[in-house]
């Protein structure tokens, strides 16, 4: 899954729009020869298109406080004051990144989708997401799924290799505003997929990163400038919250038999509690607390082998586990290592 902009024939452009002009959109990625000039040049550029800017540091946060989703007309004055942003790219804020405030400026604003890449040794995406190497993918599966092809409009490659794509704001209804990643609720769109809207900041394209010693470069051809929401994706961005899930039911322990000695009814005893737990685990602990429940029963089985067999334990904790969210592949790996630890700590070796 590398989806890469299509270039396309140019499109209607809206007067409200902001306009790719030469100057900032068509960079050469070479380290330009007085950054200080560069910056407060795009910073200028960026305001005379009618879109708010904001100094940021090399970490991309804003280094001036007072634009956030509450800001009023007044607050907001100073981010598209061209005397201002001039003496902002002056002095103080002289080699700073400069930052787009999305949900601002012509009609409703920007809105604008980054696409990461993984950072560091970060653990392979799992799931749904299994197979997606950074958030170009996400959002080319989210389209495959909605039917819709990957949506061209004006695209800005970053100098860490991710990905900004620039939208504008639905023309009604409430206007979007931001999220990091994957989550249970709008605007979430999954791993490694932010959105910047009302009250967000995005480095702007032309803006030079000089830790990488690239711009941040636009990809998009000239003409094609940030389009409307595709309805697919605005359908995601304002998807309703889903109900909370009711709590998984316990797994059901098929009769098992007890035998005539205290430690037979003990470890049967074990056996249900165990198998309810791991049924009712929350994630983020659930392949820890299955793995427990196997080694404790493998401890037990000592005591009562005709209660606590290997296929029996094997059986029953995989319906929990299947019941708690766990796929059958990992869950089966983990029932199996904690089984033979706990069998082997009892001193009778055990299942592989």
């Amino acid at each position: 899954m590398n989806a890469k902009p299509q270039v396309n024939p140019p499109v209607r452009q809206e007067p409200s729009t902001p306009r790719a002009t030469a100057g900032v959109d068509t960079l050469s990625p070479a380290a330009p020869r007085n950054v200080t000039e560069h910056q407060r040049f795009v910073a200028l550029q960026w305001v005379s298109r009618g879109v708010p800017v904001v100094p940021c540091g090399r970490d991309k946060r804003p280094l001036v406080a007072g634009f956030g989703a509450g800001a009023s007309e007044e607050e907001l004055a100073p981010f598209s004051d061209p005397e201002t942003v001039r003496s902002w790219w002056s002095a103080r804020y002289a080699r700073a990144h400069v930052g787009l405030l999305t949900g601002r400026g012509p009609g409703r604003g920007l809105l604008v989708v980054d696409l990461d890449m993984p950072k560091g040794e970060a653990r392979p995406l799992t799931g749904r997401w299994e197979g997606c190497q950074g958030g170009t993918d996400v959002l080319e599966l989210l389209a495959a799924e909605s039917g819709a092809p990957w949506p061209e409009t004006y695209t800005v490659l970053t100098p860490g290799g991710g990905m900004h794509l620039y939208f504008l704001q639905p023309e009604e209804g409430p206007l979007i505003g931001c999220a990091t990643g994957d989550g249970p609720t709008a605007p979430h769109l999954g791993p490694l997929v932010d959105v910047r809207g009302v009250g967000g900041v995005i480095i702007a394209a032309g803006s030079y990163a000089a830790v990488q010693g690239r711009p941040y470069e636009r990809v998009s051809p000239p003409e094609l400038l940030p389009q409307p929401l595709p309805g697919w994706l605005l359908a995601l961005l304002r998807r309703p919250a889903a109900p909370p899930s009711p709590p998984p039911a316990p797994a059901v322990v098929r009769s098992l038999p007890t035998g005539s000695s205290r430690a037979e009814r003990y470890a049967a005893a074990a056996f249900r509690g165990e198998v309810e737990e791991v049924s009712a685990e929350p994630e983020g602990g659930r392949n820890q607390r299955l793995f427990r429940a196997a080694r404790k029963l493998g401890e037990l089985s000592a005591t009562a082998p005709a209660v606590l067999d290997t296929t029996t334990v094997e059986e029953q904790l995989l319906a929990a586990a299947l019941r708690c969210g766990l796929r059958e592949r990992e869950a089966l790996a983990t029932i199996r290592s904690g089984w033979a630890h706990g069998t082997a700590g009892a001193g009778l070796g055990g299942a592989a």
